[in-house]
């Protein structure tokens, strides 16, 4: 199983950057869970579009998923149309109707993103099995509803969507290999209004009393101070601790026979 890493800005990305987006690919399955803004572009340095399986989003603010609207556009015009390829898009509870709600204006169809998604939205309480990787969700605290996901096979990488701090985020992260964490509380001063995300040191007590082998941190301002965050995070947490960077791929086998 392999993680890269697409997207590490916060609500808007930096110079030459994403927002979130992650590809976990096993075998012929390729998850893309989060879709955000300049998402699509970092993809395509990795796979090609139509080669994407399975879509999750983890909840449904614009720096998460607003990349599929250019990827609808791909898929219905940049191969002719004629490949026949539906990924499976699988959005939170609610997210069909906030999604269509958001292209209504320029929408070309009422089946804008059916056109060429296989759309649905998942049961938060219900794993998917999506090839030989199992897929399971956790609520989280945030403005709105968010799930922080967890995929598995023979080892684990859990990914912490939007979340400040609760026990949900304790229980996907519980014993992954790789936690993909979102911070967002990073900012000086701190800011109260932001208690939607975790502060980097609130996530290295996360990785540390989970039970985590390596953590990532992503999501953080461009403008916020990068380094002092890593090393937050890195002192609570104890073990191996880095800032994600954009495409780079993490072959979890070697992850393992590494620990």
């Amino acid at each position: 199983m392999n993680l890269t890493i697409l997207g590490t800005g916060a609500a808007y990305p930096g110079p030459g950057q994403a927002c979130s987006g992650l590809l976990i690919q096993h075998r012929t399955t390729n998850i893309l869970i989060d879709c955000g803004t300049g998402v699509l572009s970092n993809l395509q340095n990795c796979l090609e579009l139509y080669a994407v399986s399975d879509i999750i989003i983890s909840h449904m603010h614009a720096d998460h998923f607003v990349d599929l609207i250019p990827y609808r556009y791909a898929l219905r015009y940049g191969f002719n149309g004629s490949l026949g390829i539906c990924p499976r898009l699988y959005l939170p509870p609610g997210g069909i109707e906030a999604i269509d709600h958001v292209v209504s204006p320029f929408s070309e169809s009422a089946s804008f993103f059916a056109d060429v998604f296989e759309v649905s939205e998942y049961n938060p309480d219900r794993a998917l099995r999506l090839g030989n990787l199992d897929v399971k969700f956790v609520p989280v605290s945030h403005y709105i509803p968010a799930y922080a996901v967890s995929v598995s096979d023979s080892g684990k990488i859990a990914y912490s969507s939007d979340t400040g701090l609760c026990s949900g985020l304790s229980n996907v992260a519980q014993d992954a290999d790789i936690l993909v964490c979102n911070v967002g509380r990073c900012l000086e001063p701190d800011r109260d209004s932001l208690w939607g995300h975790l502060r980097p040191s609130e996530a290295g007590t996360v990785a540390r009393e989970a039970r985590v082998q390596r953590l990532l941190l992503t999501h953080l301002w461009p403008n916020s101070n990068h380094i002092k965050s890593l090393d937050q995070a890195a002192h609570n947490f104890g073990g191996l601790t880095e800032l994600a960077h954009e495409c780079r791929t993490y072959d979890l086998g070697k992850v393992l026979a590494s620990v």
